[in-house]
C-alpha cells in the first residue's frame, strides 16, 4: 500500500480501497505517511482482520433499523482508527480508516426491496466514498483488456450514462482515427 501511494504521501488525500488491503497496520503506516486510508472489512474464513470485533458489531447492528450507522473508535499506537459501520439489508457493512464521520451524504441514497417493499438510507461519508470508486478500477481494467463498447462494460444502466459512453466511445474511435491519420498509418 506504501509503495503504491507514494507519489501522494503527505497530501491529506484519502484512498479507498477493497477488502484485499483491509490490513491495520496498513492503513495506520499510510496514516503516518500523510494520506489517509479505507478498506473494506471482510471477515476471511474464521477471522476478522486485526483489532475489527466484527462478530460483536453485528451483534450488536443486528436489530438497528436499515441505514442506522455507527463507528467503534479506538486507539492504536496513539492514533485514531475507525470501523465504521452501516446496517444493510441482510449484513453490516464495515470500513476500517483512519479519518472520517458518521455524515450522511445527502446526494447518494440508496434503495433496498424488504418484504415487497421500497425502503431507503442514505450512505454515511465513507461508505459513499467507498461505493461511488469502487467500480472505477474494474471499469478500467474492462476497457483495457477487452476493447468493445464502453457502455458494454460500465456497469450502470441509467440511460444519461449510456448515451455519454456511447459519445465517449465516439469520441475515442475519432481520436484513435485522427492520430492515425496524422502519423500515416492505419488506424486500430
Amino acid at each position: 500500500m506504501l509503495e503504491m501511494t507514494k507519489p501522494i504521501h503527505n497530501t491529506g488525500k484519502v484512498v479507498t480501497m477493497d477488502s484485499g488491503f483491509c490490513v491495520t497496520v496498513g492503513i495506520l503506516a499510510l496514516h503516518d505517511a500523510g494520506v489517509f486510508g479505507q478498506a473494506l472489512i471482510k471477515k476471511r474464513g474464521r477471522f476478522w482482520p486485526k483489532h475489527v470485533p466484527g462478530n460483536q458489531i453485528d451483534e450488536f447492528m443486528k436489530d438497528k433499523p436499515l441505514g442506522n450507522a455507527t463507528t467503534l473508535k479506538q486507539c492504536i499506537d496513539g492514533k485514531n482508527f475507525f470501523v465504521h459501520c452501516q446496517k444493510d439489508d441482510c449484513y453490516v457493512t464495515k470500513i476500517m480508516s483512519s479519518h472520517g464521520l458518521i455524515q450522511l451524504v445527502d446526494d447518494h441514497v440508496t434503495y433496498r426491496n424488504i418484504d415487497g417493499e421500497w425502503k431507503s438510507f442514505k450512505y454515511i461519508e465513507p461508505l459513499s466514498r467507498h461505493n461511488r470508486a469502487k467500480h472505477w478500477v474494474d471499469d478500467v481494467n474492462n476497457r483495457r483488456h477487452d476493447p468493445i463498447a464502453l457502455e458494454d462494460v460500465w456497469g450502470t444502466k441509467w440511460w444519461p450514462t449510456r448515451q455519454f459512453t456511447f459519445l465517449l466511445s465516439v469520441a475515442e474511435v475519432n481520436a484513435v482515427n485522427s492520430r492515425a491519420r496524422a502519423r500515416k498509418e492505419t488506424a486500430e
